[in-house]
């Protein structure tokens, strides 16, 4: 964005809302880092999703609400009344200073879900809403962007005159776009459609990985006369900014903090549940301790072609990978980098079972206890299915499998 900015002298930077997923204890920290995120980047806008202004996104909202980023919303009203619970619209002047004005709808179908959660809320027609303030834009606003969360077929039924530009953000189950694998750019075109004067686009972007950019060319009277619209895969092209690192250090220092908290509570728990019924804890300990998993170097005494293959690839260095950027204790990255993550005394962190760091054999061949104990041909058949479980095409879109398959093929 920062580079962006220094080009552009009319830029407008907003986000459509389903910003995060709500899923596991890191729910409100992710909200704390994205709201925090939003500001460093300096967004003028955010039109919300179900993921925020539901029941569980309201933690989201709130501290959204502190800062500068506003929320615009112009057809949802909470506690059943007619007053707007956000504003409708907001008007953004320029560096260029062509003033640009925004107006936030939410999709009545995809607010259902919210609305279930919490039933003092009302979504009104969003053509009801557009009509109602469409003209008092028209007066401030030199052109005119409706950003709708909602699918895009529905965003089409809003065009009307002098709407330049109308953005449905709501994620369907369209294929998401990813770069070729074999293109040397990260960049994808996305098609841009046209009625009357009015300019639509999907805006395909991907909640992991992409920013949407879309260039518009106006003519003298606000018009537009060309439209083009990319996704920017923001991959290991772009260099890290410091301030924002700054923000997922002490994110990553939190989730390490509540994963070795609430690992300890869950112990002290049982236990104390266990002493209560009499049982021999120590027994308990050892038995719980026992683990499925060998580990590679014990693999290594009878595959020592395979293991230095291994040995020498990036999946023994997997951790490494995490604890530079310190996401070594995070719940949602280890699965990838580790061990028997979903397996019963296989990985739990790094403090508890480090040997178990890093993408070993067993990761894709299965517990190996057995198999060590009675050796016996066809243990562990693995193949693209195994590959497939981490390096998915939104994980790695740019993965090949019969290219990575070939450099540590055994």
């Amino acid at each position: 964005m920062k580079s962006i900015r220094e080009k552009a002298d009319n830029l407008v930077l907003f986000e459509g809302g389903d910003a995060i997923e709500w899923t596991g204890f890191q729910s409100d920290l992710k909200a704390e880092v994205t709201a925090r995120a939003l500001k460093l980047i300096g967004y003028d806008a955010m039109i919300p999703g179900e993921d925020e202004i539901g029941k569980q996104g309201k933690r989201y909202v709130e501290l959204l609400e502190q800062g500068p980023v506003r929320i615009i919303c112009a057809n949802f009203h909470k506690d059943g009344g007619d007053k707007l619970t956000y504003l409708p619209y907001v008007v953004v002047t320029t560096k260029g200073k062509l003033k640009v004005g925004i107006i936030g709808l939410i999709s009545p179908s995809v607010a259902r879900a919210f609305q279930q959660a919490e039933f003092a809320s009302n979504v009104s027609d969003p053509k009801d809403a557009l009509k109602a303030v469409l003209g008092e834009v028209r007066k401030k606003a030199d052109f005119i962007v409706v950003v709708y969360h909602g699918p895009f077929d529905e965003a089409n039924k809003l065009v009307a005159e002098g709407i330049g530009l109308i953005i449905a953000t709501h994620r369907t189950n369209r294929e998401i776009l990813f770069p070729d694998k074999n293109s040397e750019t990260n960049e994808v075109t996305v098609p841009i459609e046209k009625r009357a004067s009015t300019f639509l686009v999907n805006a395909e972007t991907s909640t992991n990985w992409s920013l949407g950019r879309i260039d518009l060319e106006l003519d003298s009277t606000r018009q537009v006369e060309s439209a083009a619209h990319k996704l920017f895969y923001l991959d290991r092209r772009y260099e890290e900014d410091p301030d924002m690192v700054k923000v997922y250090d002490e994110y990553n220092t939190k989730v390490k903090d509540a994963v070795l908290t609430a690992s300890a509570k869950f112990k002290n728990d049982v236990e104390d549940m266990l002493k209560k019924r009499g049982l021999n804890l120590e027994q308990i300990r050892a038995r719980l301790r026992k683990s499925p998993f060998v580990t590679a170097n014990k693999c290594k005494e009878c595959h020592k072609e395979i293991y230095e293959i291994w040995s020498n690839s990036r999946h023994a260095k997997a951790m490494e990978t995490l604890k530079k950027t310190k996401q070594e204790f995070d719940p949602e990255c280890i699965s990838c980098h580790a061990t028997g993550v979903m397996v019963r005394n296989g990985f739990t962190n790094m403090l508890e079972t480090p040997e178990l760091a890093n993408v070993q054999c067993e990761a894709c061949h299965g517990p190996a206890e057995k198999h060590v104990a009675s050796p016996e041909k066809g243990f562990g058949k693995a193949g693209e299915h195994s590959c497939r479980s981490c390096h998915t095409d939104e994980r790695n879109p740019d993965f090949d499998y019969a290219r990575e398959w070939a450099k540590i093929m055994h």
